[in-house]
């Protein structure tokens, strides 16, 4: 995040201009909407994808600290430090099947991104298959016996 507030266009500086508009939790930002005079960065106890009220989403748990700057460059320093700080990088902390598995990588993500709707229809179309299966096994066992 704190590369992020270095690089981005609106985050980097005091005269950046908001290139289109947008809704914040209810609060409507016009394009074009300077961002300020400070900026900061905010991270968190934890962070978790799971699905929201609105949909799929990212939430955080608790605010840690606040790094106020005026420009990215003030956050160089910051910067190198949690780069140098970061050993879950460096000790691979990550679920085993990120690492080979491509396929099963996307069938996460897109189990992740259903909406509640999606998830009641593939249960439902499941229930239904479920069903049907059983009433097949139950119609050749009936044909067996009345041979």
């Amino acid at each position: 995040m704190i590369y992020s507030a270095m690089v981005c266009p609106f985050l980097g500086g005091p005269e950046a201009r908001r290139g289109q508009g947008t809704n914040t939790y209810g609060e409507e930002i016009p394009r074009g909407e300077a961002r300020g005079h400070k900026g900061g960065v905010a991270p968190y106890d934890s962070c978790e994808f799971r699905e929201t009220a609105v949909g799929p989403g990212c939430v955080y748990g608790h605010p840690l600290e606040l790094l106020e700057y005026e420009r990215g460059e003030d956050l160089l320093d910051a910067l190198e430090e949690a780069v140098i700080d970061d050993t879950d990088a460096l000790t691979g902390t990550c679920p085993s099947w990120l690492l080979d598995d491509e396929t099963a990588v996307e069938a996460a993500f897109l189990r992740a991104m259903r909406t509640p709707e999606e998830t009641a229809r593939i249960k439902a179309q499941r229930r239904m298959t479920e069903a049907r299966r059983k009433r097949q096994k139950q119609a050749k066992a009936s044909r067996r016996r009345n041979r």
